[in-house]
């Protein structure tokens, strides 16, 4: 006879925020045609309002062209869970996964809702009796 024991399971524990709160995106083209800079984008985790985290996108450039010092500019912030909208309004949503974003801090909510279409067999049987010609064969 066999004796089953059972352990008790271990709640998940949420990884601490990483110290670090400015993050390399990727770059970006800014201008007219034929006349193009490149734009470093960076990510920063900012603070909490009201249980809410803000995120913002800045980049580090010159106020004046004398100016021999580099600031940090801030382009756009937002809410936590608007963070994935943001980062395709820059054309930089492909290039950070969910996961880069939750070893980052993120912890926003992932919307991956599709349309569902639903394909009966019905539909399929009627498909698959169409006749079609076959192109390769020569007439």
């Amino acid at each position: 006879m066999m004796t089953i024991i059972k352990f008790p399971t271990k709640d998940k524990i949420n990884k601490p925020l990483p110290r670090q709160r400015v993050f390399y995106l990727g770059f970006r083209y800014v201008g007219p045609m034929l006349c193009q800079d490149i734009q470093n984008l960076y990510l920063k985790r900012k603070r909490l309002i009201e249980g809410v985290r803000w995120w913002s996108i800045i980049t580090y450039g010159h106020y004046d062209e004398n100016d021999s010092r580099e600031y940090s500019i801030e382009l756009e912030e937002c809410k936590e869970n608007d963070l994935p909208d943001m980062l395709d309004e820059y054309d930089i949503g492909g290039e950070v996964t969910f996961d880069e974003l939750k070893e980052m801090g993120w912890r926003g909510l992932v919307d991956n809702s599709a349309t569902i279409i639903d394909i009966s067999e019905k539909n399929n049987l009627l498909l698959s009796n169409q006749y079609v010609p076959n192109l390769s064969e020569e007439e």
